[in-house]
């Protein structure tokens, strides 16, 4: 759609209400793709039987930079230090699906005696396309990029 602007200042306003719509458009998005990760892990760690009392799966949270959730228990039968903390960065732009369980990245990457088990990369893996193609959709709408 077509928008006749008057002068610099009215380029300049409609310019920011653009950055401000597509970033939020973004978080958004964001924010649905770490919940996907989040849901794929712990259904991972089932199915790999990674865990067994439960804590493991308890502990996988997600968080971003600018929440206010607040950093350690996540789930019944986590204990108070797990979860992952708040990340540095752009405001609701860096979001992080992980654990503090310290015998979790055993059972991710393997040891010298035991197999790995992996859980949340794949699910990282599984979502990672997704994520940029949503990206990239909502970076192309209005703009009238191929």
């Amino acid at each position: 759609m077509a928008k006749i602007v008057h002068g610099i200042p009215e380029v300049i306003a409609n310019l920011k209400k653009y950055q401000i719509i597509k970033t939020q458009a973004i978080k958004d998005r964001l924010k649905k793709q770490a919940f996907k990760i989040e849901t794929l892990a712990k259904q991972t760690m089932a199915q790999k039987g990674v865990w067994d009392t439960g804590r493991g799966a308890s502990s996988i949270s997600t968080n971003w930079a600018g929440s206010n959730l607040a950093e350690g228990k996540t789930g019944p039968k986590a204990l108070s230090g797990d979860g992952v903390k708040r990340p540095e960065g752009p405001k609701d732009l860096v979001y992080v699906v992980g654990t503090n369980v310290f015998y979790l990245p055993y059972n991710e990457f393997g040891t010298s005696k035991m197999v790995a088990r992996p859980f949340l990369f794949p699910a990282y893996f599984m979502y990672e396309g997704e994520t940029i193609l949503a990206i990239a959709a909502i970076m192309k709408m209005d703009v009238r990029l191929k």
